[in-house]
Order: structure tokens, then sequence, then C-alpha cells
């Protein structure tokens, strides 16, 4: 596997600007496009705070082609995306807040799946396949591959899954379906969870919210969860959907606190973090527009 240089940079979108290519740098170069870029974000944000509903990202930033497939997001503890490939077991670090890409590593054999979300219980880190195949492995160094272990979670008769985000109060994994197949769960938001320790670790449960109760006034016809995250300040779930462009958001005893459009243009988005300091990352897989990760200000 050939390995992502640690000063590549991204195409930069800038909110209300253009398109810019950022050329290859050397280390001291790629410093000061970061300071540049953290004095624009910073604005943008300090402008973001005195309007109480923008319309537009923040900041934007094009993947590169190898991810144009882009799916899941999860932040590590020191900030940093992790995201991965649609088809191929090959994970991506990347500097949200810059839009650099750190480095890559593979799953070993380069294993190929149908793989939809990503998620981090501390030094390990899990993918879900939409048949409800459970990937763990630890991160690696840039260009890597590494061991992993998976479990099948025996689902994948009864939930297509496409979302994944990890409870530490909790110690759950929470799994939410996009398609259910039991009929009379089709009115139903569905939502497993897989305990990773305690007592009953291994164990699986599930919940279930009525969709006319997230839906609420929206125009909507029924929700497919593209990606789920925690926001790190109330502990809520907060849930994306690509087909509706929705954003909701509930308590994780169910209640609704919000039902809305996602901000910006969005053709396709699949997969949603929400940063200690404030910031809704959502990133978007190629389809009419390039691969792209959209960042915004974050009102709780």
């Amino acid at each position: 596997m050939r390995a992502v240089r640690t000063v590549t940079l991204l195409v930069i979108v800038v909110a209300g600007g253009g398109c810019r290519q950022t050329p290859q740098a050397d280390a001291s170069q790629l410093k000061a496009v970061e300071q540049a870029r953290e004095q624009q974000l910073s604005r943008r944000l300090a402008a973001a705070d005195a309007n109480p509903k923008p319309a537009a990202p923040v900041a934007m930033w094009i993947m590169p082609p190898e991810l144009r497939e882009i799916s899941g997001l999860a932040l590590t503890s020191d900030g940093r995306l992790l995201t991965h490939d649609d088809n191929v077991g090959v994970v991506y670090l990347l500097d949200p807040r810059h839009g650099v890409v750190l480095k890559h590593f593979a799953l070993e054999g380069r294993v190929r799946g149908d793989f939809e979300s990503i998620a981090i219980t501390g030094s390990d880190i899990y993918m879900l396949a939409s048949n409800g195949m459970l990937y763990q492995f630890k991160e690696g160094a840039d260009g890597a591959e590494v061991p992993f272990t998976v479990r099948d979670l025996r689902l994948g008769h009864e939930c297509e899954f496409e979302s994944m985000a990890y409870e530490a109060d909790s110690s759950w994994l929470l799994m939410p379906c996009k398609n259910v197949t039991k009929k009379s769960l089709h009115d139903q938001l569905v939502i497993y969870r897989l305990r990773l320790h305690g007592p009953d670790s291994a164990g699986l449960s599930m919940f279930t919210i009525p969709l006319a109760t997230l839906i609420g006034s929206n125009g909507w016809k029924s929700l497919h969860p593209s990606d789920m995250t925690i926001d790190p300040a109330t502990g809520n779930y907060v849930i994306i959907t690509s087909h509706e462009k929705a954003l909701i958001e509930i308590t994780p005893a169910g209640e609704l606190v919000r039902s809305e459009p996602l901000p910006g243009q969005h053709s396709q988005p699949e997969g949603v973090a929400i940063t200690p300091d404030g910031l809704l990352i959502v990133s978007d897989e190629a389809n009419r527009t390039p691969a792209a990760i959209a960042l915004y200000r974050w009102r709780p």
C-alpha cells in the first residue's frame, strides 16, 4: 500500500468563496497553511456565533479521490477525525479543522465489504458493515495493515445498518437501522445496542421510537439514518439521514430534542461528528458534487 504523505493537503472550499487547489508542501509550508486556515476558521466561527441560524458551513474540505465514497466519521480523544472507504477496509485519519490528510492504514489483507460506520472505544476501533459484521482493530501506522477480529451480529436479516456510535457512560455501541425488514417495525426508528463492557457484555438489546414522533411537522415520509454521533456536551444522540437530509436529536431516553433539515446543501450526507468545542462535521459522498466534509457551528 502506498502511504499517504502527511503533507498532502485537500482542496479548500470556503463558505461564500470559491475553490483553490493547495499544492503539496514541505513541513514548514504545511505549518504556515494550517496557521492561515486556523485564523480563517476562527474568524468564520466568530461570525457564525453572531448569527443564530447560519445558512452555510464555516469551512468545507474536498476529499481526495480515494475518499470519493467517504462513509462514517469518528473523533479521537485528541481531535483527529477517523473516516473510511465504503468498499475496502481502509481507514483515513484527518485533521478536520485544517483539511489535512494525516495518514491511512488498512485492515489486514485489504478486506472488502460494505463498510458503513466507524466508532472509537478507548484504544479500540470498530467498523460496521451493512449486514451486521462488526470489525474490531487498533490504529495502525501510516500505510500499515493491521490485524482485526470480526463478529457476526446475526442481524443482517432484520436490519440494514449504516450508523454506529459509542456511548461511553453505558459502554453501548449504538447501531440504528437504515432499513428494517420486520413489518411490525416499519413505523419505528430501531436502534440496536451492544454492551462492550460490564456484567452483560456482548449482550444485545433494542429500543424503538415511533417515526411519527421524530418526523413531526417535517414533510418526510420516513427516516433512513446514515450516521449517528453523541453530543459531547449533552450526551444526546444526533442522527443524520442521507435520503431525507434530516437532522434528528434525541435524548438517551428517546425524547425528541430537535427535528429539522440539515444545514447547508448536501448531495449525499453519510457521516456526522461533533467536537467538544462545538463543531458539527458532516461528510458527503461524491454524487453530483465532489466528496467533502463540511464544518458548522453546532448549537445545543
